[in-house]
């Protein structure tokens, strides 16, 4: 059987490998759709009379059947996952969910990219920040290797009666108290992974890179859309800086010391991307700025083209006044020529 006839088969014969405690659960297979290309079909299972469970993807089950394994293991598998996930699954009650005022503690912020999110994009409240998308999540469990949540929808909005704006405001509110971000040097993050102190890492020799994240790691990239971050990274990183889209869980920050090419810096970020970074983690192949001055967040190959037209705009005007001291010099100098010249005509006149 496909893939899909084996979640069917599943959904049906799940109950018969789970235990006493879960025999009344709700079993269905379904569409379940997810952001970063992470859409599946799989089966959903809910306690009876609640609307909060565990929705789960049964690829790896479904290979291992392929792989040789019979149908009841691979079907014992699924069920051990089910009963893991349903009895740790957060304790959410129903008629918490129904209170935005008791949501709204819940929420974070998340950036995607645009591209390749269109469709999903389309039915949930989001925030174009150049190419990407900031969307909002209800966390109701969290640590620093999983994060338990729900991607906002525009029926929760209609059901809690509340505005797109509001909920950004709301989500960044909350987001910047329970989700801190936080920025490091490279060589602290080295250093942790590495199991040692940060002091014993070879000293940079100019100002270093710095990775910024939430606190626990978790979809952070989007911190640096709350309020004060960009200037706070600036006053940290002392002026402009780069930012290298690393995932969404992370960027990198780049002190921009006026020398930096962004077309090689977009090169290195891409190359990551294609090597190093999982799909579902890649946020963007662009390179961002942030002009500390006039306080703007863009792409690097839009400040460039900001710069080029300053230094045209200021170039402009000394232009136009050598022009015009080119023709006083001329009148001067021709005024000069004629100095103290009179025709006979004219001296007649003065005699009359």
């Amino acid at each position: 059987m496909d893939y899909r006839e084996f979640v069917d088969q599943v959904a049906k014969d799940i109950k018969d490998v789970l235990g006493d405690e879960l025999q009344s659960v709700n079993v269905t297979a379904r569409q379940v759709e997810k952001l970063q290309g992470e859409s599946y079909y799989g089966i959903s299972v809910q306690p009876e009379g609640s609307n909060i469970g565990v929705t789960m993807n049964l690829k790896a089950a479904f290979d291992r059947y392929q792989d040789g394994a019979s149908y009841d293991e691979a079907l014992q598998m699924v069920g051990d996952a089910v009963e893991d996930g349903m009895f740790n699954r957060p304790d959410v009650r129903v008629n918490e969910l129904m209170d935005y005022d008791v949501m709204k503690e819940k929420l974070m912020v998340q950036v995607v990219p645009t591209k390749g999110n269109e469709e999903m994009l389309a039915g949930i409240p989001h925030k174009e920040q150049e190419d990407m998308s900031m969307v909002y999540r209800f966390v109701f469990d969290s640590n620093e290797q999983v994060m338990a949540s729900s991607v906002v929808t525009n029926g929760m909005l209609q059901q809690y009666g509340i505005t797109a704006d509001q909920l950004h405001a709301d989500a960044l509110a909350n987001a910047q108290e329970h989700f801190p971000a936080k920025v490091r040097s490279m060589q602290e993050v080295l250093a942790d992974i590495m199991g040692i102190e940060p002091e014993m890492m070879p000293a940079p020799d100019e100002a270093g890179m710095f990775v910024a994240t939430c606190n626990n790691g978790v979809n952070g990239a989007g911190c640096i859309f709350y309020p004060e971050f960009m200037d706070q990274a600036a006053e940290k990183l002392q002026g402009d800086f780069f930012v290298l889209p690393s995932s969404v869980h992370e960027v990198i920050l780049l002190p921009d010391n006026g020398q930096m090419d962004f077309h090689e810096l977009e090169a290195m970020v891409q190359q990551i991307n294609e090597t190093e970074v999982a799909p579902q983690d890649r946020l963007s192949d662009t390179v961002y700025h942030y002009d500390s001055q006039d306080k703007v967040f863009e792409k690097a190959e839009r400040f460039d083209e900001r710069m080029q037209e300053k230094k045209a705009e200021k170039e402009r005007p000394k232009e136009k006044q050598s022009l015009k001291e080119k023709l006083d010099a001329k009148k001067k100098e021709a005024a000069g020529r004629d100095g103290g010249k009179k025709t006979p005509h004219k001296a007649q006149n003065a005699e009359l």
